[in-house]
């Protein structure tokens, strides 16, 4: 409830899961080199459009881009004095009810009073780009096949590298926790729940390829989703506009922010296993 605080709010469902892979390098490489012609459809017209074999990768890249999802829940269970007013016809003069007689005739109604007891449910869901925290097209990968997984060592142990995860976990629970926060009329609360039933990050396999068409010292830039096996329409590197990726102490710092206000720290420890060994055995030196 308002002032007490993310440590009074139950926090369930932290998972990382990895969107699984339909294509792999091999088959991405080929679909982009089919591509390739295509791909300088902008910078050419039919007298100087190239030819296949003047085209060649100059770069390639697989990384993993990621999205949080947060689902939250709320119950208020209350109770409040309320004052009916029941409408009769014309002719009654008084009514009883419930051993009492109460007169109708003045307004043609009378009044009764209760008690009613109220149940309210509240479910709020956030789906955001966890590198700037802005929303995207991610709710078809829900509906993908997907695996959890332990930690991100399984997805960089060859290399591949994970795009900076700068939407803060801490800001998208507490905004989801605001919004599930509802002003009640009550005389009397029973019950007041407020709950995250999933803190999930979802990793999204991309590949990237530059292509450089030698002749015209032109190059251009194709990216195929892999979890989805399309091409996507903005299409760039890591080395490039999404150069800044998680290295180990980064690792190890967002694996801190999540445990701030994550009970146990489960979601630290999976994000960030590798990172805090690697913080350790370098303290110890």
């Amino acid at each position: 409830m308002p002032g007490e605080g993310l440590s009074n709010i139950q926090i369930d469902g932290e998972k990382l899961l990895k969107v699984e892979d339909v294509l792999g390098m091999e088959k991405a490489r080929a679909m982009a080199s089919d591509l390739k012609v295509k791909s300088f459809g902008m910078l050419t017209n039919l007298l100087s459009r190239p030819k296949a074999e003047d085209i060649e990768i100059v770069y390639e890249e697989k990384r993993f881009e990621a999205f949080w999802r947060v689902v939250g829940s709320s119950r208020f269970e209350y109770k409040r004095r309320k004052r009916y007013n029941v409408p009769v016809e014309g002719v009654v003069q008084d009514v009883e009810v419930l051993g009492s007689v109460l007169n109708a005739a003045a307004h043609k109604s009378f009044e009764l009073e209760g008690v009613e007891r109220c149940v309210e449910e509240y479910r709020e869901e956030s789906i955001v780009n966890a590198q700037n925290g802005e929303p995207g097209d991610f709710a078809k990968y829900l509906v993908l096949p997907n695996k959890q997984i332990a930690s991100t060592d399984e997805l960089t142990s060859d290399g591949t590298p994970i795009v900076a995860l700068e939407a803060k976990p801490a800001f998208l629970v507490r905004k989801t926790v605001n919004a599930l926060i509802k002003p009640i009329q009550a005389d009397q609360i029973l019950d007041e729940k407020i709950a995250i039933t999933e803190l999930a990050l979802y990793f999204v396999p991309v590949y990237t390829f530059e292509f450089l068409w030698k002749s015209k010292d032109k190059r251009a830039i194709i990216a195929l989703d892999g979890a989805t096996g399309l091409q996507r329409q903005q299409a760039s590197k890591i080395a490039d506009k999404l150069r800044k990726s998680f290295t180990n102490d980064e690792l190890f710092e967002f694996g801190k922010e999540v445990a701030n206000f994550v009970p146990g720290g489960g979601l630290a420890m999976m994000v960030g296993k590798k990172a805090v060994q690697i913080y350790k055995d370098n303290r110890e030196k």
